[in-house]
């Protein structure tokens, strides 16, 4: 009993002890304890042991694989379990080996660790003795400045010897002490030189003081001046009401007429003649000087500092005859120095622009609707160019075409002047320097476009071997001035033929190329205004017609008032306008029923171009229908296409060379004053919807007794007498409003 009750005492001891250690346990880490595990087994192998346990378990484990193999081929008693024993002994072989592995990297790691405390110790050293070196270094720099140092004093410019005991009391000079030692001589003569410096100073603030009271005085003046500035900005503020009330603004004329000293010639002859035309005959028209008026005034300077030196130049030849030869010799050298450099002159130096420039605003008698000008003076070229915009008091729809395109609105104001050559003929030389065949589509966005009539409002002529072909240019087109419209009921006649000629070839018999002359400014003046104005009205009423076209699905869609109508035309069109649209120079060209237009001449490239389809029932008639920029001086012209069971047109069918000559001929019926030719081609194009009720009409006539079913057959709904005359067989295209019934002519 007494042994179980001490067996049992001793139990619960036992116990706590275990659970202490699992206690223990469970506060260590398992993964701090193989690597302690493994820096153990680093310390106490070698890698040699290493690799020797390495390939003595990889030799056991080729053993096992090959007694696998040949247990899985032969297959003997037990055989399985024989290969479950073998698999076994080889995952420890494979557990060894990671345990090989990662001894392996803890001993790299470790000689890592060592290899960086090692690098970073040389590193301190290397750094120490990099200090040290520069250290050195900067101290033999300091020797050296010390050994190469030299006073200041030698640069001084002392008075001599002699002058110094000369000038200099014996207080200073001390002769007897100074002449025998040349140290105390020298630092006497820094001495006196120091006094004298002295003195130069108190005599210069001296003269300071006094300076600055004169200019305190001088100060007191200018404020006086200066007072009078605000007096007489307030005497011309109180004439302002004056100014507006009587429509004088004087101010605004003042600082114009200050710039205008500032502009180059032919610039300022156009702001005169222009400033001047606005004030005694239209005072819609406004000339102003714009631009940068400092750069302008920086550019003058530069102009007279060159005329200044190239006087004194000229001076200097005179004083000194002896030297002739030698300034010739010198002055070639620059000539031709002067043409090289010219010759390196750059695109952006030959395209410069002089820093002011005039802009003109000309507004319709309305008042509403305006062109806005800028005329630019390029230096080098020595001509004169235009940048034109717009001022609508209503903002234009988007069409396909923009006739109110500004770069092309003054294109072809007179016959001949596209505004894409040079007037010039000096320029060309200057092309070529720069390898250019002329003026480009970029050169022309950058400066303008060079028009010829813009030369002639700034007095500049050129000779120009072009005027005869502008001459002939004028009566190669068709115009309303040779029609049967009376002049006499324009509001403004426009230019004759010969006039324009004149207007763009205007030079004087001199030979030079260019001129500078008031009088064919002043002359020209008017007419190219009035030119303007006339284009801008066109390209309006342009505008407005095609608004309407281009939506248009019937012929009563075409822009005509109601009172044309009735004096014009029939009370009934059958044929429909089907569409309206623009085309291009090759669509137009490749169409055979335009080809007798081009091979004429009656249409360019600069023309604006347009299809026109009409359609009555299966029949249909296309119109191919050509702008020109003078539009309506020049009248539309129109190329007919007829699509009736075949193609025909003018050349092949006598009947649409019969409409053509409608249209293209007698137009001059429709427009008998300026309002009504601006409407020329709505009413032309009605024209054609009618005269296609008639070629319809009269054509099923004379085919009623061979017309087949399958052909399409128009009853006559229109009034005339005989459906053909004569031996063209004539159709009655003419309509007589009076009577209401159509004849041939």
């Amino acid at each position: 009993m007494g042994k179980r009750e001490e067996k049992n005492a001793t139990e619960p001891e036992d116990k706590v002890d275990e659970a202490n250690d699992s206690k223990e346990m469970a506060k260590i880490d398992p993964y701090l304890a193989a690597l302690d595990c493994e820096e153990h087994a680093v310390r106490s192998r070698s890698e040699r042991d290493d690799q020797a346990s390495f390939a003595s378990i990889c030799k056991k484990l080729r053993a096992i694989m090959k007694d696998i193999l040949r247990l899985k081929t032969e297959k003997p008693e037990n055989w399985s379990v024989e290969v479950e024993d073998l698999k076994v002994k080889g995952l420890m072989h494979m557990l060894s080996l990671r345990r090989l592995s990662r001894i392996q990297k803890v001993r790299v790691k470790e000689s890592r660790e060592k290899s960086t405390e090692f690098r970073q110790g040389v590193d301190a050293i290397t750094l120490q003795l990099q200090n040290l070196l520069y250290e050195v270094s900067h101290l033999k720099k300091e020797v050296r400045k010390c050994l190469e140092f030299k006073s200041a004093d030698t640069e001084i410019d002392l008075v001599s010897v002699d002058q110094f005991y000369k000038e200099a009391p014996e207080n200073i000079s001390r002769p007897e002490e100074t002449v025998e030692d040349a140290h105390q001589q020298r630092l006497a003569q820094l001495h006196w030189e120091l006094e004298q410096r002295r003195g130069q100073t108190q005599l210069t603030d001296k003269l300071t003081q006094e300076k600055d009271k004169v200019a305190e005085l001088i100060s007191e003046q200018e404020g006086r001046l200066a007072s009078l500035l605000p007096r007489i900005n307030a005497i011309l503020e109180a004439t302002q009401p004056l100014q507006k009330s009587l429509n004088l603004p004087l101010d605004a004329k003042r600082e114009q007429q200050k710039t205008s000293q500032l502009l180059p010639a032919p610039l300022y002859t156009l702001w005169v003649q222009a400033t001047s035309y606005g004030e005694a005959y239209d005072s819609s028209i406004i000339a102003e000087i714009m631009g940068d008026v400092e750069a302008a005034k920086k550019l003058v300077a530069a102009d007279d500092d060159a005329k200044t030196e190239a006087s004194d130049s000229d001076g200097e030849m005179e004083m000194h005859e002896e030297n002739v030869a030698r300034k010739s010799r010198s002055r070639t050298e620059n000539k031709n120095q002067e043409t090289d450099d010219s010759e390196d002159l750059s695109l952006k130096q030959l395209l410069a622009l002089h820093p002011l420039h005039i802009a003109l605003t000309i507004r319709t008698k309305s008042g509403n609707n305006a062109v806005s000008m800028k005329f630019f003076f390029a230096t080098s070229l020595r001509i004169v160019t235009t940048k034109c915009s717009l001022d609508l008091a209503e903002s234009s729809k988007a069409l396909l075409t923009d006739i109110l395109n500004s770069d092309s609105l003054l294109t072809l104001l007179f016959n001949g002047d596209t505004g894409t050559e040079t007037p010039n003929p000096a320029n060309e030389y200057q092309f070529q320097k720069l390898r250019l065949n002329g003026l480009t589509a970029e050169h022309i966005k950058i400066i303008g476009r060079p028009y010829k009539w813009a030369q002639t409002l700034s007095g500049l002529s050129f000779l120009s071997p072009e005027s005869s072909e502008d001459e002939s240019y004028a009566t190669s087109r068709p115009s309303l001035n040779k029609s049967n419209a009376k002049e006499e009921n324009l509001d403004e006649p426009p230019m004759s033929p010969e006039d324009k000629s004149q207007l763009l070839s205007s030079t004087p018999q001199k030979h030079c190329s260019e001129t500078l002359s008031w009088k064919v400014s002043a002359e020209h003046m008017h007419h190219i205004i009035t030119a303007i104005k006339r284009r801008l009205q066109a390209r309006l009423a342009l505008h407005s017609q095609f608004c309407q076209l281009e939506g248009a699905t019937s012929t009563s869609s075409i822009p005509i008032s109601s009172e044309t109508l009735q004096e014009l035309f029939p009370g009934k069109v059958c044929s429909e306008l089907v569409s309206w649209g623009p085309i291009t120079w090759s669509d137009y060209a490749e169409c055979p029923a335009t080809r007798h237009i081009i091979d004429c001449g009656a249409v360019t490239m600069q023309d604006l171009f347009f299809k026109a389809v009409f359609k009555r029932q299966a029949v249909n008639l296309e119109a191919f229908v050509t702008i020109s920029p003078d539009y309506p001086n020049i009248a539309p012209i129109f190329a007919l296409r007829l699509l009736w069971g075949k193609e025909e047109t003018a050349s092949s069918n006598p009947h649409v060379r019969q409409m053509e000559t409608e249209l293209n001929i007698h137009y001059g019926e429709l427009a008998s004053n300026r309002s009504e030719r601006l409407q020329l081609l709505s009413l032309q194009l009605y024209r054609l919807a009618m005269c296609f009720d008639i070629l319809t009409e009269a054509t099923s006539i004379q085919k009623e007794a061979n017309v087949t079913p399958s052909q399409t057959q128009f009853h006559k709904e229109k009034i005339f007498f005989r459906p053909a005359r004569g031996p063209d067989r004539a159709l009655p295209f003419k309509y007589l409003p009076k009577l209401g019934v159509f004849a041939q002519r």
